[in-house]
């Protein structure tokens, strides 16, 4: 394994195409997703593979994830900047909830489990997430409506509901939030992980397009420099702290929260 590695570094750096910044930068997140997995490893070999915090503590989890960091999930701290909202939406117990860009189904799944009474739809392209979705639905003996591409169009279906939304589809959302349809949202109370798209921040267009119905907060990422080490990982080195809480993200992605003000 250890042959493998040194030779994708050594790949990043024999790249005639990348800047001396890039082999470095390129070098760095791969070597920290490896020690990364590393710590995951042995972290579930000691405790198995059960959510160990947050408000999904107790939530049977998979060895593995549909893309994206691993660890967070499985300590609970994943997204720790939006459990308020979280537990928002477990006050409120809303009849539906919609998760476009559902990957493994956390945020569905776990929901369901606390929240039995609400039909849960999940939405992903990728089979791959459909596929886990599924799995960590019986895993957790729960139900929930696994999809693939969201239609827009489906919320009419919706319309006398109390609906909550969380929409993480990578940039993507600049297409679903559009002047053209955003009035098919003006009851229901969206998180939305804003992108890049074009070059353009959605965070700089999205909330202009919600500010008439919605009541607006923007919560940004605190890169878990603030936040309470589990246990679990308290004995670990500062920098496999550090890493154990990181979540792999190349540039920021804030939130959107958008609550209706009918």
């Amino acid at each position: 394994m250890i042959d493998d590695v040194q030779l994708i570094i050594s790949n990043f750096f024999d790249d005639p195409n990348l800047s001396n910044s890039q082999k470095i930068n390129y070098s760095l997140r791969y070597l920290a997703k490896y020690r990364s997995n590393q710590i995951a490893n042995l972290l579930t070999s000691e405790k198995g593979f059960k959510v160990l915090g947050g408000p999904f503590k107790g939530m049977n989890f998979l060895d593995q994830v549909s893309e994206g960091c691993y660890l967070p999930k499985l300590l609970g701290i994943y997204e720790s900047e939006i459990h308020s909202f979280v537990n928002y939406i477990l006050k409120k117990k809303p009849e539906i909830i919609l998760n476009i860009g559902c990957a493994e189904g956390y945020y569905s799944v776990g929901l369901k489990r606390l929240l039995p009474q609400t039909e849960i739809f999940s939405f992903d392209t990728d089979l791959n997430a459909q596929n886990k979705s599924k799995i960590l639905a019986e895993k957790n003996n729960v139900e929930i409506n696994i999809e693939g591409l969201f239609e827009v169009n489906l919320l009419e279906k919706f319309n006398d509901k109390n609906v909550f939304l969380i929409c993480d589809i990578e940039g993507e959302e600049i297409n679903l939030f559009t002047p053209e349809n955003i009035n098919l949202f003006k009851k229901i109370t969206l998180c939305i992980e804003m992108h890049m798209s074009n070059g353009i921040h959605n965070k700089d267009v999205i909330p202009f397009l919600l500010e008439d119905t919605h009541s607006i907060e923007i919560i940004k990422q605190t890169g878990k420099n603030k936040f309470n080490v589990p246990d679990e990982i308290s004995n670990l080195e500062h920098l496999d702290i550090l890493l154990a809480s990181w979540e792999w993200r190349s540039y920021p992605t804030p939130w959107l929260i958008a609550k209706p003000k009918l």
